[in-house]
């Protein structure tokens, strides 16, 4: 997979809306700080395919891009449109993807309702701490 493809992911993942656990429509709820990790993922996973940039890919950036698109993944079933919004342009380096990772990271650690969660929360911050790590391994080559 290029770079692209991974950024792409994580762009993806972080634009969703999320409804509440309590499964009736008068439950939907927004949760801003999935959108905007969402949006980090989404921005993550383009900076580490714009590093890879077509060439075989290391296994810390295959699995990088495997934990990134998890959480993108997740986040966008959990979504009410679920809408899949274009890929975002990326210009930098690792150190960025690592930085927008660390903010997906700081946005999904508010408090959320537990009934709307279901994990959803604490996965996401474990695929995204081993996203960090597989990127900063990289990135020490």
């Amino acid at each position: 997979m290029s770079t692209r493809s991974i950024c792409f992911g994580i762009w993806l993942a972080l634009s969703g809306v999320f409804i509440s656990g309590a499964g009736s429509v008068y439950g939907q709820v927004q949760h801003p700080y999935y959108l905007q990790a969402l949006s980090d993922f989404r921005m993550a996973r383009a900076l580490l395919l714009q590093h890879i940039d077509g060439k075989p890919m290391t296994h810390n950036e295959k699995e990088a891009l495997r934990q990134i698109n998890v959480v993108i993944r997740e986040i966008n079933e959990a979504s009410i449109d679920g809408k899949e919004p274009a890929q975002p342009k990326a210009q930098g380096s690792l150190l960025q993807c690592v930085e927008f990772l660390n903010k997906a990271k700081n946005d999904l650690s508010h408090e959320e309702d537990a009934r709307f969660s279901g994990g959803l929360r604490d996965r996401s911050l474990k695929n995204c701490d081993a996203a960090i790590r597989f990127v900063q391994q990289e990135g020490g080559k």
